[in-house]
């Protein structure tokens, strides 16, 4: 239940952004903020994603904006003309924290997202590339969903009796890598992390209300990720 509110209050977050189009504008900053230097670190100038897939309006990433010295991030009130080369492709906006969210949506393409803070300009190239199943194969047990995720990044598989010792395993397409695994089945689980496999398998039973899978697949051509979730709900 905790997993499925927290996919329903990112999706109301994303459509109000997606709907109201209002974003927080900041005041003038302090003139020592300002004066400060700030940097974006190396791997947030160029990053590549994959357009939103058909279960999602849009997805983001949160820039990182970093001081010099501190690692400390500026104030909101110091980020000035923010804006993005392609709105359609990638729209930026100030969340109340301060941070930079970077949303993209189903159109693939390249946007610069750039913004000013005192008289330096900071620029992240965002590149969003066409989706596509990232996964040649994931099987539970003899039920094979490698097809449900064609076009989204999750299935809700539905079912009455527990499923009892049932193999997972899934293989990543070609050019893809499973770089980190978690399992909740009941009360137990099992985790892999910043691992680079192309095949999985284990055995498990399902027997809880609430159980998944989740993969974190990343292209190893493009450098992009994408997170693919696998509920498996029980019914009474």
């Amino acid at each position: 239940m905790k997993k499925s509110m927290k996919k329903i209050s990112s999706l109301v977050l994303t459509l109000a952004v997606l709907l109201t189009g209002i974003l927080f504008v900041p005041q003038a900053g302090s003139s020592a903020e300002a004066a400060s230097y700030f940097y974006l670190p190396s791997s947030y100038r160029n990053m590549v994603f994959y357009c939103a897939p058909d279960d999602l309006p849009a997805t983001f990433v949160t820039l990182k904006v970093c001081r010099k010295g501190s690692l400390k991030k500026p104030r909101p009130s110091s980020i000035q003309s923010l804006a993005s080369s392609d709105s359609s492709i990638a729209r930026p906006y100030i969340n109340k924290d301060g941070d930079i969210r970077v949303y993209f949506f189903k159109k693939a393409g390249t946007a610069d997202i750039t913004f000013q803070i005192g008289s330096q300009t900071l620029k992240s190239t965002i590149t969003v590339k066409n989706y596509s199943n990232p996964l040649k194969s994931f099987k539970v047990g003899k039920k094979n969903f490698t097809s449900c995720y064609q076009s989204s990044t999750e299935y809700n598989y539905f079912h009455s009796s527990i499923l009892k010792n049932q193999t997972v395993s899934a293989k990543a397409a070609k050019g893809w890598k499973i770089t980190s695994l978690k399992m909740q089945y009941g009360s137990g689980s099992y985790q892999i992390s910043s691992c680079r496999k192309t095949s999985f398998s284990k055995k498990v039973t399902f027997d809880g209300d609430l159980d998944y899978i989740t993969f974190t697949m990343r292209n190893t051509k493009t450098k992009a990720y994408v997170t693919l979730t696998w509920n498996c709900i029980k019914e009474d």
